[in-house]
């Protein structure tokens, strides 16, 4: 994929939000490295759905291809997902005890606890797709996160019912990002974030230091050609929405009626 005209000459572009197989993708961290190496890119990160098993085969594949990388997870919040953002030397155990994940099931926080909790961590929260067709919080927590996505290249058209976020970074005074929210090789880069040529992409903490400072822009690198891919996707994605839908609504259930026994033997029953 040739990198677009507009990037300026002191940009380089990253991807912070994919999947692997170790949540709902397709292939394996060390091949979407790869095709971020072939596409260009500077960084990836790999935001896999409320686990941090991907965090050091992500690290591993990062230093084999000479990309740079973070440490993410997409958090399930009791309202919708939130992307969480770490610098690569924290401890993943750290982590997952805080924010519990990978327990065998998925555990609904509230958005402000979820997002205090990442704070607390050393680590900063960004809402994606906030008007996305998929789990998505909206604009009402914009006004207390890091970041905000953007553009979405799974929102590849716009309409009423779901749409991009351009402007919000500007409006709410926080980070703008653009991703791909890649669940497969072939479309890594589709969307991606300019940051500044001149970071210091060794130190761990070099992608929150982006988004703190927020030398971050979203970069829609999509051409009409791959809409037919973006149609394609969607019947590849389903089995791998099918899996986490399963999970996730599984995860619910059980939380209900835990949530009814505790009620019950709790008094709270009328």
């Amino acid at each position: 994929m040739r990198l677009p005209r507009h990037l300026r000459a002191d940009e380089v572009l990253v991807d912070p939000h994919v999947h692997s197989r170790l949540s709902d993708g397709l292939s394996s961290p060390r091949r979407m490295f790869l095709q971020a190496k072939e596409q260009g890119l500077r960084g990836l990160v790999i935001t896999d759905h409320d686990t941090v098993r991907h965090w050091d085969p992500s690290l591993a594949a990062a230093r084999r291809w000479g990309i740079a990388t973070a440490f993410g997870v997409e958090i399930s919040t009791a309202e919708g997902h939130l992307l969480a953002y770490f610098a690569h030397d924290m401890p993943p155990r750290r982590v997952a005890r805080a924010l519990r994940l990978d327990e065998g099931t998925i555990h609904y926080l509230e958005p402000r606890s979820a997002i205090r909790r990442i704070r607390d961590l050393g680590g900063l929260a960004c809402v994606p797709h906030p008007f996305g067709p998929f789990y998505p919080l909206g604009a009402r927590y914009l006004g207390e996160v890091d970041g905000v996505e953007e553009y979405n290249s799974w929102i590849y058209r716009d309409n009423r019912r779901f749409h991009n976020a351009f402007s919000f970074g500007r409006r709410f005074r926080i980070a703008a990002l653009g991703a791909s929210d890649s669940h497969y090789p072939f479309t890594v880069g589709f969307g991606a974030t300019a940051v500044p040529a001149a970071v210091d992409f060794s130190k761990p903490d070099w992608f929150l230091h982006c988004l703190r400072q927020r030398l971050t822009r979203p970069v829609v690198l999509q051409r009409p050609i791959h809409r037919r891919i973006n149609y394609l996707k969607w019947t590849v994605s389903l089995p791998l929405n099918v899996r986490y839908n399963v999970r996730f609504f599984r995860s619910k259930w059980r939380g209900y009626w835990r949530q009814r026994y505790h009620e019950m033997i709790s008094g709270e029953e009328s």
